[in-house]
């Protein structure tokens, strides 16, 4: 849809151009809307990059629990065949091995729930991750719903945009048909103090965005039992706040899925 919205503009302008009478004005006002269009479709482009980045190494993170269980069943193999030479030794080794590969493969269908689980939110939330309202990452193991605050609220404030709603009642249909999961909603500044009436710091600010969302989301079919609420001021920052960019980038809300205690094992 964006790449026809910059077509269209784009033959405005030559319409313009053969009309040979169009006043500068409208002649501006067409190159702007399609300069903007083109930052537009070059976001998007972005952030989808970084989506089936976040895919790639969720997958790799797979093949790795997948290569380390063939691995010791390779050297259970291989001890099982040497028992005959020293029974007793053979013997705590192989049981260490089959030990070692149960968890392995407990690693490993854990790796396979949450690469599923990445995917299908990908691909129920694409329209929201298209547009750029929400980007899915994969931190510490968790699955997170990262919501740009510019989306949701206007500084300093937390009052939702109707932008932002629209997003949070699309992640809401998600979080609704998962009911055996938790989520926690956490509000996120960058390190510039707030300064009005109505919040005594970033933390006041942070945590009533976080519960802003979290009243939103069950007015739209969430369950309140699976929801919780944080806020973190600037006290947990995605990059330093060192300019308007990373500033911008800190100033989140993240909805994160949290792991069951199966999906917390690591393969070392």
């Amino acid at each position: 849809m964006k790449t026809t919205s910059m077509t269209a503009c784009v033959l405005a302008l030559l319409a313009l151009g053969a009309a040979g009478c169009v006043s500068q004005g409208k002649y501006d006002m067409a190159l702007a809307q399609t300069e903007t269009t083109r930052a537009q479709l070059g976001k998007a482009n972005s952030d989808l990059n970084r989506t089936n980045a976040e895919l790639a190494k969720t997958n790799e993170d797979l093949e790795a629990a997948r290569a380390a269980t063939k691995r010791y069943e390779s050297l259970l193999t291989q001890a099982t065949s040497a028992a005959n030479r020293d029974q007793k030794s053979s013997t705590v080794r192989i049981d260490e091995l089959k030990k070692r590969i149960d968890e392995l493969r407990v690693a490993q269908a854990a790796a396979e729930r949450r690469a599923a689980l990445f995917q299908d939110l990908a691909h129920r939330l694409k329209d929201q991750v298209d547009a750029g309202d929400v980007m899915i990452s994969i931190r510490d193991g968790r699955i997170i719903l990262q919501l740009p605050n510019d989306v949701l609220f206007d500084t300093g404030k937390t009052e939702l945009k109707p932008v932002g709603e629209k997003a949070l009642t699309a992640i809401a249909g998600v979080l609704a048909s998962m009911p055996t999961r938790h989520f926690q909603v956490a509000g996120h500044t960058d390190n510039v103090p707030i300064h009005n009436a109505f919040f005594a710091s970033n933390w006041e600010l942070s945590s009533g965005r976080a519960l802003r969302v979290v009243h939103f989301l069950i007015g739209k079919g969430a369950h309140p039992e699976t929801l919780s609420a944080a806020g973190y001021a600037e006290m947990d920052p995605l990059a330093p706040n060192t300019s308007a960019d990373t500033r911008k980038r800190n100033r989140r809300t993240e909805i994160t899925v949290m792991p069951n205690i199966d999906e917390s094992i690591h393969v070392p």
